[in-house]
């Protein structure tokens, strides 16, 4: 007696024989082709300064790799240079003589980074980073935030706008203040704590749109230096 079999739809045979191709292939596969594969890390952007008086040039390294492309004297920012995100050791030498700095940031794609050398009173080195803020400036408004890096203040410092409108409080050394946004032309005053005396920056180095980081330096506090940085 013969048997009379179903059919089969053409359809669901080309599916039938593309699965089992497809499973062939992936069976197949070595697993050096998958480690072959290039994987496209992100990239984040830094600017390095000097921010050590008492150094002399000096050059940034991350995970052994020379990042800028000329040494840096103190007050000396770079230009921002594009790095591969993730976390890396940070290494500074100066006079070809790598410095006991060593540390590890993490950096997260498309952000940028400020990266400051700075040295306490005993000449122990550190590499400070902060994140930048660089997107849209509030209307009429100039955005801009402040940093201690000198060691040798007695006191922390206060910031204040005209009008003895406080504006960072007890800022100490090696710390940032939030970012502020100001009117364009206001004088802001900057003084060490109970030290008497006080620097203005003058309003009209700050323009509406613009983005800026003040740090501040000082071999004492009779001579506390403003120093600006213009992002934008």
């Amino acid at each position: 007696m013969k048997i009379a079999l179903p059919l089969l739809n053409k359809s669901y045979c080309f599916l039938s024989v593309t699965f089992f191709v497809a499973l062939s292939l992936l069976s197949s596969c070595k697993k050096s082709d998958i480690e072959g594969v290039t994987v496209v890390k992100g990239e984040a952007k830094i600017k390095l300064i000097n921010a050590s008086q008492a150094s002399s040039s000096i050059d940034f390294y991350l995970n052994d790799l020379k990042i800028n492309p000329s040494a840096l004297a103190f007050g000396e920012v770079s230009d921002y240079i594009k790095i591969e995100s993730g976390t890396k050791t940070t290494k500074v030498s100066q006079n070809v003589t790598i410095l006991d700095v060593e540390s590890a940031f993490n950096y997260i794609p498309t952000l940028s980074y400020t990266s400051f050398f700075v040295e306490d009173k005993t000449g122990k080195g550190k590499v400070l980073t902060f994140e930048d803020n660089l997107g849209a400036v509030e209307t009429g408004k100039a955005r801009i935030r402040f940093i201690n890096l000198s060691p040798n203040f007695t006191n922390a410092i206060n910031v204040n706008l005209a009008g003895a409108v406080l504006l960072v409080n007890s800022l100490p050394f090696k710390e940032t203040s939030a970012y502020f946004a100001i009117e364009p032309n206001t004088n802001i005053t900057i003084s060490v704590l109970g030290a008497g005396g006080a620097k203005i920056a003058q309003g009209s180095e700050f323009e509406a749109g613009k983005i800026y980081t003040i740090w501040l330096s000082g071999t004492s506090n009779a001579n506390l230096s403003i120093n600006k940085i213009t992002y934008n």
